[in-house]
C-alpha cells in the first residue's frame, strides 16, 4: 500500500485549494519500490560483466567500472527532489554474497511465525498434537516449537547452499550444459562470479583462481558442518519426543515453507542472475579469443551498452505501468491511506466544514498523484524511446561493419553471431530481473 505523508493541510478555513507543490513535496511512496533494496544492489553491481570486462587481454579504456549507465531512480525519490531527473549515470558497487557469517546471523534470528506469541503457530502445535492424540501441556508444546526451529534452521542452511554451489559451478565452468542447439564455447577460462570478486578483491600477484575457489569451498564446507550439527540436534530433539512422527515434521515443513517462500524466490532469482553473467562472461571471452582489433572490441562494447540501456528503460515503463494500475484501482479507497487523515482538518470541529474541507483536500491530493504518475510516465517512455533510437544506431554500425570492405572494420560472421548472442542474454538477464520485481511488487501488494 502506498503511504502519504500527513503533513498536508489547508491554511484557511475559506481556501478552497491546497497548494499542488507543497502537497508534491510531502507526498510519499515509501513502498512502491520496496521489493527494490535487495535487488537493485545486486543489479548494479552485475552492470559491468554484462557488457564491460575486467579481463588482462584487454584493453586499457575496457578495463575497470564505466562510469555510465543506466538506473532509474525510485518514484519516490523522484518526487522528494520535486522533479522527474532523468536516468541516473552512477554505479555504486555495495553489495556483497551473503557469507556464512551473514547466515549465521540470519538462523540465530527466530522469525515471527516460529515464536511462542505467534497465535497461527500455537494452534497450529495445538492441532498438531491434538490429532496425533498427544498431550497438548506446556512442556510439548515448546519441545515441538523447538523441534520446528531446528527444522526451519536446516531448510534455510540447504536454500543458502544452492547459492553457494552456484557460486563454485561458475567458477568451474559447470554452468552451461552443451546441447545441440547451443554453440560449443572453447574458452577453458573459469568465470568467477563478480560478487566474489568484490568480497575477496584478490592480490593480482597471488593465483586468484585458487583464492576464489578455496574461498567458497570453505564456505560450502561450514554450510555442511552446520547443516549436520543441527540434524543432529533435530534427531536428538524429536527421539526424545514422545509420540513424534514424520507426520508431525511434514507438517512443520510445510508450515515453514510457506514462510520461506520469498527468501527462496530471492535466492533462485540470484542463481539466475548468476547463470545469465555466466554466459554473458563466455561470450565476451569467445569474442575476444577471435582477436578482435580495437574497433572491433568498442563496438562490441558500445552495442552491449546500449542494449542494457534500451532494455532496462523498456521493462522499466512496463512496471511503472503495473504499479500505476495497482495505486490507481478503484479498490485503492483514498480514505485507507494515511494522506487521508490529516490532523488540522481532523481538528476542526464543526462536521459540515471538516467535511467540506477534506472533499476538498481529497480532490487536490489525487490530482496531485495522477499529475505525478502521468509525468514520471512521459518521463520514462522519453528515455525508453531515447536509448531504444541509440541502440538501433548501434547496430546499425554492427551490419556496415559487418559490410565493409576495409580489413579495420569488417567483423565476421562469427563476431557478428557471437554479440548478438550476447545481446540476446543481456536481454534475458534484464527481463529475470524485472520479472522478479513484478512478482515481488504483486507479492507486496496482497500482503
Amino acid at each position: 500500500m502506498a503511504e502519504f505523508n500527513s503533513n498536508c493541510s489547508t491554511t484557511s478555513d475559506q481556501d478552497d485549494s491546497i497548494d499542488i507543490q507543497q502537497l508534491m513535496e510531502d507526498i510519499d511512496f515509501d513502498n512502491v519500490y520496496s521489493m527494490e533494496q535487495e535487488i537493485n544492489e545486486y543489479e548494479t553491481d552485475q552492470f559491468n560483466i554484462m557488457y564491460n570486462t575486467d579481463d588482462d587481454d584487454d584493453d586499457d579504456d575496457d578495463n575497470g567500472t564505466i562510469e555510465k549507465s543506466v538506473t532509474l531512480k525510485p518514484i519516490e525519490e523522484q518526487i522528494k527532489s520535486e522533479k522527474l531527473n532523468p536516468l541516473s549515470t552512477t554505479i555504486v558497487n555495495t553489495k556483497k554474497p551473503m557469507t556464512l557469517k551473514y547466515i549465521q546471523d540470519e538462523i540465530e534470528k527466530i522469525p515471527d511465525y516460529l515464536m511462542k506469541r505467534n497465535k497461527v503457530f500455537k494452534q497450529l502445535i495445538y492441532e498438531t498434537l491434538t490429532t496425533m492424540s498427544i498431550s497438548t501441556s506446556t512442556n510439548n508444546m515448546e519441545d515441538l516449537r523447538k523441534i520446528a526451529i531446528s527444522i526451519y534452521k536446516i531448510m534455510v542452511i540447504q536454500t543458502y547452499q544452492l547459492l553457494w554451489a552456484a557460486y563454485l559451478k561458475s567458477g568451474m565452468r559447470q554452468l552451461i550444459i552443451p546441447s545441440k542447439t547451443q554453440r560449443a564455447y572453447s574458452t577453458m577460462l573459469p568465470i568467477w562470479p563478480k560478487e566474489i570478486k568484490l568480497l575477496l578483491q584478490a592480490d593480482k600477484h597471488v593465483n586468484e583462481n585458487e583464492t576464489y575457489f578455496n574461498f567458497i569451498n570453505a564456505q560450502l564446507h561450514e554450510l555442511d558442518d552446520q547443516l549436520k550439527q543441527n540434524q543432529m540436534k533435530l534427531n536428538i530433539k524429536a527421539n526424545h519426543f514422545q509420540g513424534y512422527t514424520l507426520s508431525i515434521q511434514n507438517i512443520i515443513e510445510t508450515y515453514i515453507e510457506q514462510h520461506l517462500h520469498c527468501l527462496r524466490m530471492e535466492i533462485e532469482h540470484k542463481i539466475e542472475l548468476i547463470q545469465y553473467d555466466y554466459h554473458i562472461q563466455i561470450l565476451k571471452l569467445e569474442y575476444l579469443r577471435h582477436k578482435p582489433n580495437t574497433f572491433q572490441k568498442q563496438l562490441m562494447k558500445e552495442l552491449c551498452h546500449s542494449k542494457y540501456e534500451q532494455e532496462t528503460t523498456e521493462q522499466e515503463v512496463n512496471l511503472l505501468k503495473q504499479q500505476i494500475t495497482y495505486y490507481t484501482s478503484t479498490n485503492q479507497s483514498f480514505e485507507c491511506l494515511p494522506i487521508a487523515h490529516n490532523s488540522l482538518i481532523d481538528s476542526i470541529q464543526n462536521s459540515q466544514i471538516r467535511q467540506q474541507l477534506f472533499l476538498q483536500y481529497k480532490d487536490v491530493a489525487k490530482q496531485s498523484r495522477a499529475k505525478i504518475f502521468a509525468l514520471y510516465m512521459k518521463t520514462a517512455k522519453e528515455q525508453r524511446d531515447e536509448y531504444k533510437n541509440k541502440h538501433e544506431i548501434n547496430l546499425k554500425k554492427m551490419w556496415d561493419a559487418y559490410n565493409s570492405t576495409s580489413d579495420n572494420d569488417k567483423i565476421s560472421s562469427t563476431m557478428l553471431d557471437l554479440m548478438h548472442q550476447r545481446c540476446m542474454k543481456i536481454s534475458e538477464y534484464i527481463k529475470c530481473i524485472y520479472k522478479f520485481k513484478s512478482q515481488s511488487f504483486v507479492s507486496n501488494s496482497k500482503s
